[in-house]
This record gives structure tokens, C-alpha cells and sequence, in this order.
């Protein structure tokens, strides 16, 4: 028999409680464990430690995880992907209405468009005020379309018609719990704010060096055919090649996904967006087209693995 367990939390609270179900479960069953929050972070003995050691936790015993990251240290126990980008599943915008409608608004790529970036900051975090410092200094500002949703809604803007009550992850119909009506207003492509620029830059939820998390900061420019840069983890895009995609390197600088230390590599990246407003981008979207056609077609064609 196999008992199927599912996480939805990554707190220290949480692994205290999954590690009981575990447990129990062992008694009699072999157990899946599906982990809805990739981004598991927990305290014991003093010391901070993430999903990748929870998992190894469970070497040699009949346990196996599924989760929508990518491990960046080795991992000892089984372990498989699934496309969670869009928690509702990677078919969002070819069976959501709404989300169609939203893929047929976007114009084609022109040369006057006001800005080269969009960078949606999503909700108030300690590690994004320090990287807005960063791209409000920077010499690449006023070529990137941004907004900081913080705790205000009023700071972000939802040309879609659509304004979450305090965070970009509700779901659309207000309410808080995105595994029960799972078309959150982060899923939406802003078809206005992509309209008026070339680019997107992403910053993910979770940034730690032991593993990689992908979600639709990464799924949206994925669906709209539109080159993008990611602050996340070192190997960040690594682990998405190792998925099946591909990345930018033949216009785009990805020197930086080498770099360890996470500030270094933040300014890494507002260089390689600087550099990348040098160029012309109607021969940008040429050059990147069979790859930009690429990842449409993995990740809507693609067997994900679901548990």
C-alpha cells in the first residue's frame, strides 16, 4: 500500500508535523510526499537547514517526494519534479478563457515601445527592499517598467481589471487559499505592461543555493514568448536547462548564474539588463526565436510528472 501525503507550509512548524505523518505512515505503507511549498526552511539545533536536508532525512526507507524544484546539492532519497509553475497546472493558458484572451492581447515586437524591462516585485520581502535599492540606483532604472506591491495594493497595478485585497498570490475571486480555486492574480499576464516593454526580469520567492524553485514569474514569459533574467540561486538557470528549456546566453550575459554570493550576483544581473537595452530587439527576438518557441512547446507538450 502507498499512503500519499501533501505538504502545503514551509516552516519549521510544518516539517514537525510532515516528519509525524512520515512516520506514521512508515508503519505500514510506503509514502509519496508531494511538497506544494518547494521553499521548505526550518530550524533545528540552532541552525537553519532547507528541503534538501528534510528529504535526505529519509535515505534508505520507502519514502518518495515530489516537488516543483530542482536540487542543487545532492540528494539521497528519490525524488521528482513536478511543473508546478501554475499550481492549477501548465495548461492555464490554453484552457483558462480569461488567460487566453489575455495571450491574444499582446502586439507584436516594435521598436517603440517606452521600456526594455518589466520587474513586478510582488509582495514586501527584506531581500527584495534590498535589491529595489540596487535597481533604483542603477543606471538601468529608467528603462524598466516597476512596480513594488509591498503592503499597499494601491503600489501594484492591475491593468487586467483585477486588484487583490493584500497579495499578488490570491486567487482571483478574493479568496486566500490557492489550492481551492487555484487562478491567482500572479498568474495573469499583465498583456498592458508587456505591451510597453521587451523584457522581464523575475525574482524568485525563494533564493538558497541548495536547490531551485521555478513558478510563474518564470511560466508567464514561457507562454508569452519573452526573453527574461531570474535573481535567484546560484545554477538558477542550470536547473532550468536541466528541465528541458533554454536559457538566453546567445544576447543575454548568464555569467552571473555562476556567481555565489547572492548581492554579487543580483548586480550581475542589472549589468547583463543594462547590456541587453544596448541592443536592438526586434534582432534580439530574431536571434531568440527557436528558442523562445522552444519553451512554449516543452513546457505545454511536455509528460510532467504528477503524483
Amino acid at each position: 500500500m502507498t499512503k500519499i501525503i501533501h505538504s502545503f507550509a514551509g516552516n519549521t512548524e510544518e516539517v514537525i508535523r510532515l516528519r509525524k505523518e512520515i512516520y506514521q505512515g512508515l508503519q505500514t505503507d510506503t509514502v509519496k510526499v508531494k511538497l506544494w511549498q518547494p521553499g521548505i526552511m526550518y530550524q533545528e539545533d540552532d541552525k537553519w537547514l532547507t528541503v534538501i536536508d528534510f528529504i535526505n532525512e529519509w535515505k534508505d526507507k520507502p519514502v518518495i517526494f515530489y516537488s516543483n524544484l530542482v536540487p542543487l546539492r545532492g540528494l539521497e532519497c528519490k525524488f521528482y519534479y513536478t511543473n508546478d509553475m501554475f499550481i492549477c497546472g501548465h495548461n492555464l493558458y490554453n484552457d483558462n478563457v480569461l488567460c487566453k484572451e489575455l495571450l491574444e492581447k499582446l502586439t507584436p515586437i516594435n521598436t517603440d515601445r517606452q521600456f526594455y524591462w518589466e520587474f513586478l516585485f510582488g509582495q514586501h520581502k527584506p531581500l527584495k527592499d534590498e535589491l529595489y535599492k540596487k535597481l533604483l540606483e542603477h543606471t538601468v532604472e529608467p528603462k524598466v517598467f516597476h512596480t513594488y506591491f509591498k503592503n499597499n495594493p494601491n503600489d501594484g497595478i492591475w491593468s487586467n481589471g483585477f486588484k487583490p485585497k493584500k497579495h499578488s498570490a490570491e486567487t482571483i475571486d478574493g479568496g486566500e487559499n490557492a489550492f481551492d480555486n487555484p487562478v491567482r492574480h500572479s498568474d495573469l499576464i499583465d498583456a498592458e505592461i508587456y505591451n510597453q516593454s521587451y523584457y522581464s526580469a523575475v525574482i524568485e520567492t525563494v533564493i538558497h543555493n541548495d536547490f531551485a524553485m521555478f513558478s510563474e514569474k518564470e511560466a508567464k514569459p514561457i507562454m508569452a514568448q519573452r526573453p527574461f533574467v531570474i535573481f535567484g540561486a546560484r545554477h538558477q538557470l542550470r536547473a532550468f536547462r536541466s528541465l528541458g528549456f533554454k536559457t538566453f546566453e546567445k544576447v543575454i550575459d548568464e555569467s552571473y548564474d555562476d556567481i555565489e554570493y547572492c548581492f554579487e550576483r543580483f548586480d550581475a544581473v542589472l549589468h547583463s539588463m543594462e547590456q541587453l537595452t544596448k541592443k536592438n530587439p526586434i534582432e534580439v527576438y530574431q536571434i531568440l526565436k527557436p528558442v523562445l518557441e522552444h519553451n512554449k512547446k516543452h513546457f505545454l507538450e511536455n509528460k510532467w510528472t504528477k503524483i
